[in-house]
């Protein structure tokens, strides 16, 4: 290992972003992160962190400040649209009492400002990236000209990256049949509910979400296209939400007429299918332009921070790009690719659109035993390819 160190650009100033340009900090290391927006403002919806995600952020020394600025979940519960239970979580009883984290809800905005507050690397904005025209010294060139040659690209932007396509040519997200509703309501949520996650698996609609602080839910659906084909854009309306969400156990009801539907986001459900590889060259990929997945298993955004620090380590410790993404990837591929297939399952459970097929399901999950669904979650969380600590690990280790 040469003692000068590379000089490593990130393009995309997400959550996976940020957290691999931390990581890195943390360990003595510096690197530059370009960002397609002009500004980093608060906008965005809510994210659900869980265990796993939690312990990385431990190590990096900001679990505390994320739980402060969300909200730890003390169960969270998946029911049928008639309200039924089909299966609950006990957020304290399993996560917090094996691992010394739960669950946290938190808007998006809330954590990247936290990591932006963390950081001391240079996060240049306005610079959406154009094209990677070489990868063994990486070039890349951005829409306002500006070119740079680093000795080590790492592409953290999302799942339509460009990046991607300089590892991975002509790779498309896979479109599924449905949109996808992200929004913050503002509400007056009962007690029960203040601490409390939900999902709500209905006929052809999923629904659900958690509070993020004392008077706003995180409230996210999807729907088949067919059910929403009468609508003349994609940005839904009151009457629609409450035609498909009203019937809905609580606090659905409450939550979707609290929403400012000019407030919504709505996109199309994508992931990205199992790549052949994650890195050509000086240039690796991470986070969503790796293996962005559907949204039913929570694990976006986590696995994503698993990535962080796992390049961050790898890249540190082994020096040379070659033997460090090769044991990025090792460590890290077949689990993300593992997650995104159990999203997958997820959502064609979740998102049923046969009257027979929903109930036969219900049926189906109820007479699981509750300790299926706590050894899938506990195993997300204890199998995380983590990096033992070293001294560059300024914090605390995996309990």
């Amino acid at each position: 290992m040469t003692t000068e160190r590379p000089d490593i650009a990130i393009v995309g100033g997400g959550i996976c972003g940020l957290t691999t340009a931390l990581a890195l900090e943390r360990r003595g290391w510096a690197s530059t992160v370009y960002e397609a927006a002009s500004e980093f403002r608060p906008i965005g919806a809510g994210i659900l962190l869980q265990t796993n995600a939690l312990l990385i952020l431990d190590r990096l020394g900001i679990a505390d400040r994320v739980r402060e600025a969300g909200v730890p979940l003390e169960d969270s519960s998946i029911r049928s649209a008639n309200g039924r239970v089909l299966t609950r979580f006990d957020l304290d009883r399993v996560e917090r009492a094996d691992f010394g984290y739960g669950f946290v809800a938190i808007h998006r905005a809330e954590l990247q400002r936290i990591l932006l507050e963390e950081l001391d690397a240079e996060v240049r904005t306005g610079m959406a990236c154009k094209a990677v025209t070489d990868t063994e010294t990486p070039a890349v060139r951005f829409t306002d000209g500006t070119h740079i040659e680093p000795d080590i690209l790492i592409g953290t932007d999302g799942i339509d990256s460009v990046v991607r396509d300089a590892v991975a040519p002509n790779v498309e997200p896979r479109v599924l049949d449905s949109i996808a509703y992200r929004a913050i309501a503002t509400v007056d949520l009962p007690e029960q509910h203040r601490t409390r996650g939900i999902e709500v698996w209905g006929e052809g609609a999923y629904t659900g979400g958690a509070p993020i602080d004392a008077d706003r839910f995180y409230w996210f659906a999807t729907v088949s296209e067919s059910a929403v084909e009468w609508q003349t854009d994609s940005q839904p309306t009151k009457a629609m939400l409450r035609e498909l969400f009203s019937a809905f156990p609580a606090p659905i009801p409450a939550v979707v007429e609290s929403i400012d539907t000019d407030t919504v986001f709505s996109t199309g459900l994508a992931d990205v299918p199992s790549l052949e590889r994650w890195h050509h060259g000086s240039v690796i990929i991470a986070g969503d332009a790796a293996h962005g997945m559907l949204p039913f298993a929570g694990q976006g955004a986590a696995q994503a921070i698993e990535d962080a620090l796992t390049l961050a380590h790898e890249i540190t410790t082994r020096g040379t790009s070659t033997a460090a993404f090769e044991a990025f990837e090792a460590k890290r591929k077949r689990r993300a690719d593992r997650i995104r297939a159990e999203s997958h399952r997820l959502g064609a459970l979740s998102t049923i659109q046969s009257r027979v097929g929903t109930r036969i399901r219900n049926l189906a999950v109820r007479a699981l035993p509750d300790a299926t669904f706590r050894r899938a979650r506990r195993r997300r969380a204890l199998h995380t390819s983590l990096p033992e600590t070293t001294d560059s690990d300024q914090h605390f280790d995996i309990r």
